[in-house]
Formats: C-alpha cells, structure tokens, sequence
C-alpha cells in the first residue's frame, strides 16, 4: 500500500512509531472500531482474493492476535490504558513438569518437556473481517517462548480430521480447505537471553515443526494435489554470501522435478532463476484458479518449472534434534550477547534492530571469529544498520 511504501523504513529504523501492520495501527485494531485500515492494499489480500471467488481457506496465525496471558498487574486501575493484546488468566505459564492443556501440545494432557516457561493464551482474534470463521481460534501468532512444536500439534490435530473426512468421502466443508496459511515464526529467536530457548534451539524447533507437517501430508490423502511454498518473512540483512537481501524458499510437491525417475533416487533440484514472493503468489493464484489482484502479481512470472516431475516420494521428519535434546536447550547466563539481549523487544517480528541481533547471533554460533560484513548486490547498501 502507499502507507507502507512511506512507513516501513522508518519502522524497521527503530521505536519512532508503533507496529502499523498485520492488521494493528497504534496498537490498535481498526476493524475492532469499525475503521478502515490504511495499511491495507487496495486490491485486498490474498484470502480477500479466495473470498470473492468462494474458495475454502483457514488461516494459522497470520493478522491474527493471540490474547497472551499477562502475569504483571497495574499498581492502580487507573495506570496505564489496558493492551487489547494481554488478558487475565488463572495461569499465565507452564513450567518445565505442568500438565499441558489437552488443547495444546498432547492430546491427552502430558507434562510439559521445555525448561524455559511456555506463556499461555486465553484467545485469538481475526485483524480483517475476511479471516473472522476462517482461522484457528487456538492457534496464536508470535511468541518466541511458544514452541514451534505446539503450533504443529494444533495444526496436525486439524489435519488428522480433514484427513479422516477426506477417507470417509465427507462434504467439502469438513475436507481439507483450498488454501492454508501456516505461520511459524520461531526461528526469529530470542537472542540469547538467559534462561530462554537458544537460537540453535529455536531454529531445530521451527525445522521440526516444518518437517512434521511436510510429513504428514505427505502421507496422506491430499498428497496427489497438495503444493507447499515455505517462505522466510524477510532476510534480515544477514551475511549471505550472495546477497543481503536474498531469503530462502521451499516448494514442496509431488511433482517436484527431482523425485524418482525409475530405479534412479530422488535428488534436490535447484531453481537458480531470480524469484521474489509476489512469483510465488502469482504461482498459489494459478494453482488454485484465481484471478491476479492486481498488475504486480499479473506480470510476475510462476514457478512453472517447479511442477514438471510426478515421481517425489513421501517425506520423513528429521527427528534426531528432538531425540538429542537440542530443541530444548537453554542460553547460559554468561552467553555471548545475554545482556544486550535480555534488553530486546520480542514480543513482534522486528521490534530489534537486525544489525543488533545479527551480531548476537553470530558471536552465538561463531565466538569471536569475525562477522563478515553484508553483501549487497540487488540494492546498495546504505550507512549504519
């Protein structure tokens, strides 16, 4: 939109406004008082897109705000406006050992395994109109504390249905929907603030999570004609050794050109042509039928070559991070960055300045090796972080 055109550099610059997108305008949600949001484009979205043309869709936590469970309480009532993001809870967090509730993580109610608190949410609220009865009410946005591993256990348990009504030739309306968003967000990380999830930890978890859902529908009934495109929010500016900017992408496929071809195993085919996301909602608009929103996604060509295969076997989940326990590893006190990053915002994508972060990230994993600097080769790179 053109207030995002004008915004989002100052935004990622750092706290001079508020978080003016998925839906939120100074912390607040337009459609909650019956206002227009002048973030939105003025095509629409893509689930504005399957809603004109009566296609089924469900949403897992994109411009959607979980209610998290706020354990500070306001010296006054009168202190402070009340955040329409926090609520008041009977608990607000599970320790390593709680019994998890039967909605989230084991069907069943099991203890939780994770030695860092798990936050909990008393509810989830749609930011547009379009996703109200098309989102998972127990499927919350981000929250770096919150395990991937959860957020697949919601999703799965909702796929395991679809699946069962698909098997028993059910209506549409209890079949897997046309189009699904799945967000997982953890491979943000949380820096290495004590006693938190490390970064390690946190991207083995958001791998896992991908890698089960990857799993299980590729085992399943919607196998045959099932695409799933894996996109990285944005790059943050990392040292890339191509290009700053440059993010990586995933589709995933029965028709993947590098399934089996007879006797012969299937290998991991490379596309090398340049792709940004608007290629990869032209691709979703012409898989499911849809019409281009508008000339941005019209003129940008589709992953055609993507789909040229018909041999791409089932996948299976890589567990040996969960089986050695790297998911649950926690940040020492004394980690590289615990500090600087115990004074971080992560309670929204890109509340940190990515420079910042970068270099918490790098001393993690690297020590004191240097920090190479950011190539930048498709736009020039500018002063500072």
């Amino acid at each position: 939109s053109d207030y995002n055109e004008k915004t989002w550099h100052i935004a990622y610059r750092g706290h001079e406004r508020t978080y003016d997108f998925q839906g939120q305008n100074a912390d607040e949600y337009p459609l909650e008082h019956n206002q227009p949001d002048i973030d939105d484009p003025a095509t629409g979205y893509l689930w504005d897109n399957l809603a004109r043309n009566h296609m089924t869709y469900r949403d897992y936590g994109e411009f959607v705000s979980a209610e998290w469970c706020e354990k500070r309480k306001a010296a006054s009532p009168k202190q402070g406006t009340p955040s329409n993001l926090e609520a008041k809870c009977p608990r607000t967090e599970l320790n390593q050992g709680d019994t998890l509730p039967p909605n989230i993580g084991d069907p069943h109610g099991g203890p939780s395994p994770w030695p860092w608190a798990v936050p909990l949410f008393s509810g989830v609220k749609a930011s547009k109109s379009v996703l109200r009865d098309h989102f998972d009410p127990l499927y919350p946005d981000f929250g770096t504390d919150y395990p991937d591993q959860l957020r697949a256990d919601e999703f799965l348990n909702e796929f395991g249905a679809y699946v069962r009504a698909r098997e028993a030739n059910e209506s549409a309306e209890f079949q897997l929907p046309s189009f699904v968003l799945l967000y997982l967000p953890d491979d943000h990380t949380g820096g290495t603030r004590p006693d938190h999830a490390r970064p390690a930890a946190s991207v083995a978890d958001n791998d896992l999570a991908l890698g089960r859902v990857v799993d299980a529908v590729s085992h399943s009934v919607y196998w045959d004609d099932t695409a799933i495109f894996v996109l990285e929010d944005d790059a943050q500016d990392g040292a890339d050794h191509v290009d700053a900017h440059r993010s990586t992408a995933f589709v995933v496929s029965k028709y993947s050109p590098g399934g089996y071809s007879g006797s012969t195993a299937a290998q991991p085919y490379v596309e090398h042509h340049f792709y940004t996301t608007v290629n990869i909602i032209h691709t979703m608009e012409m898989l499911l039928g849809l019409p281009p929103m508008n000339q941005n996604d019209a003129y940008a060509p589709v992953l055609s070559g993507l789909f040229t295969g018909a041999g791409q076997p089932p996948f299976k989940a890589d567990t040996r991070n969960l089986k050695n326990g790297l998911i649950y590893e926690r940040n020492r006190k004394e980690a590289p960055g615990a500090k600087v990053s115990s004074k971080m915002d992560f309670s929204r994508p890109d509340a940190n300045r990515a420079g910042k972060l970068n270099r918490v990230l790098w001393r993690d994993q690297k020590g004191d090796a240097p920090m190479p600097a950011a190539r930048h080769n498709v736009f020039p790179a500018g002063d500072g972080d």
